[in-house]
């Protein structure tokens, strides 16, 4: 009970300091009402099952901020103070029924000269799962609120502590409720549906609302040779309207998938595929809707590798498989299809190798998505966490962290419009004695469908931490990331570059200084848009 307490208050709390902060997305205030209505109910239920385990951590953060270049201006730079006190708290645990991992922050900036920039910014990352009829019914909820740019044409930063007129406050939150459900040992399925809404503070991107239904069933322990898989999606997305932009208001994405293998012998077993694909979105492309199938084989011999190969009407598939070591494995996947979403030669490919001290990873993957979607998956918010006794840097902070703020990764520019992504990334993490690190290449490139325009974005980003002392540690991160348009927008480049001194003074109190380097040039006409050096002392305490 008292955890429902706690979170009445949150909920309550946050959606009036929201009101204050996003005037226009709080037009919806029946909905959130609804959504806080609906986590308390799930807390109720699965606390009076049992309590469980949970870490929730009140903390507060005071910083102060010397810049030489408050509003990224390289012609008038002006220089500021800026003072920040972020009140907040992280709730990690699971209990009965519940599972959860919910971090909010709210961070006050008070600029001394750009007064009008003084006000609040929310932060928050929440994913919470209830069991409400074990091992049958289930519901995730999900939210994010935080800040994005708006334009990487424009002015770019990756926090919150520079006066520009880039950036848009958001929040989203989806809702999903699903069973489970076992067939007496012929088919384990999945059914899902799931509502969620995306609202925006700026009226160049349109709030959205999704509603989808999804299927998945895998045969059961009773098949013994032949094994099969179906699947099948739909999701109707409605955009509110946007001036001056003359965009589809609603469109649908409907997809259906079957496999089947049968196996003829230890080694090799025949494969078919077929589907049905029926989408209705904002396009000057041609996006073919209708059926497909195809048919092959694959050979397994051993554990070492595979290959599979398919190919019938509308679709061509084939893929390879290797595992030389247990550390390593490699996939690679190639698709031809003239039916659905993104039609035409397709690659997708993970690999991944690790040993005592080294984790190495790289991914390549084609589909198609909107903005609205991204946030709603991943946030706007990215943050780094630094352990403040080992030094160690962590892209998903934990409970205790010192939390800094990290470049966007990679930027990209807020758009109504569908787009196809070809997003190649690849990792390098390395520990060895008092001494971590961690790199990271990245390159994507988007098609927007409406306009044709493409937008290219490329760059690296990395850290490396050294424990100095017992309770004392030096990180340096950065990236550079290059972005370009086939239009005639400016090709831009920006760096970024943080020293930090992390220092853990008591058990519950944490300090921090740094110096960060960041700049952005318009590579078109060798034009320097802005150069800016950073001071910051920050402490954390924890309750």
């Amino acid at each position: 009970m008292v955890m429902v307490m706690v979170m009445a208050v949150i909920f309550t709390d946050a959606d009036n300091a929201v009101i204050n902060t996003f005037p226009r997305i709080m037009t919806q205030t029946r909905i959130i009402a609804w959504l806080q209505s609906t986590l308390v109910l799930f807390l109720l239920y699965t606390n009076s099952v049992n309590a469980g385990d949970w870490d929730f951590i009140p903390r507060i953060s005071v910083a102060e901020y010397l810049t030489d270049n408050v509003n990224l201006d390289a012609e008038g730079e002006q220089a500021d103070l800026i003072t920040e006190i972020s009140p907040g708290f992280s709730l990690h645990g699971e209990g009965g029924r519940l599972r959860a991992d919910i971090d909010y922050q709210m961070q006050n900036l008070i600029f001394l000269k750009a007064s009008d920039a003084t006000g609040t910014n929310h932060q928050l990352n929440a994913d919470a799962t209830a069991e409400l009829a074990k091992d049958l019914f289930f519901i995730d909820a999900r939210s994010t609120a935080g800040q994005q740019i708006v334009n990487v044409n424009q002015t770019i930063s990756n926090n919150n502590i520079n006066s520009i007129d880039n950036r848009t406050d958001f929040i989203t939150y989806d809702i999903s409720p699903f069973l489970r459900s076992h067939f007496g040992g012929y088919a384990d399925g999945v059914f899902r549906y799931t509502y969620g809404q995306a609202f925006y503070d700026d009226d160049r991107i349109s709030d959205t609302t999704e509603t989808s239904f999804d299927v998945g069933l895998v045969s059961g322990n009773k098949f013994r040779e032949l094994s099969w898989t179906a699947d099948y999606d739909y999701m109707e997305r409605d955009r509110d309207t946007v001036p001056n932009q003359q965009l589809q208001a609603n469109e649908q994405f409907e997809n259906a998938e079957g496999t089947a293998r049968y196996r003829l012998s230890n080694q090799f077993s025949l494969v078919g595929t077929g589907g049905y694909a029926n989408n209705d979105f904002n396009t000057s492309t041609v996006i073919e809707n209708g059926t497909y199938w195809s048919a092959g084989g694959l050979w397994h011999p051993n554990r070492y590798y595979y290959l599979e190969a398919q190919k019938g009407s509308n679709l061509e598939t084939a893929s390879v498989g290797l595992n030389p070591t247990r550390r390593t494995s490699l996939v690679v996947t190639y698709r031809n299809r003239t039916v659905g979403l993104n039609p035409g030669p397709a690659w997708f490919g993970t690999f991944r190798h690790y040993t005592r001290r080294t984790n190495w990873t790289a991914r390549y993957f084609e589909d198609t998505t909107t903005q609205q979607n991204l946030l709603q998956q991943q946030g706007g918010v990215t943050f780094l966490g630094i352990d403040p006794i080992t030094g160690e840097t962590n892209p998903d902070p934990q409970p205790g962290d010192l939390v800094v703020g990290v470049p966007f990764d990679p930027v990209t520019s807020l758009t109504n419009e569908v787009m196809e992504r070809k997003n190649a990334s690849a990792t390098f993490g390395m520990r060895a004695g008092k001494t971590g690190m961690n790199f990271r290449v990245f390159n994507e490139q988007r098609r927007f469908l409406t306009s044709l325009r493409e937008e290219d974005t490329k760059g690296f980003s990395g850290s490396v931490n050294r424990r100095i002392a017992p309770r004392t540690n030096a990180v340096l991160t950065g990236t550079w990331q290059h972005i370009s348009s086939d239009d005639d927008s400016r090709d831009t480049t920006y760096w970024f570059v943080q020293t930090l001194l992390t220092r853990q003074i008591r058990p519950k109190l944490n300090g921090l200084l740094s110096y960060t380097f960041a700049s952005q040039g318009e590579d078109n006409n060798r034009i320097k848009i802005y150069w800016a050096n950073t001071i910051e002392a920050r402490l954390t305490a924890f309750f």
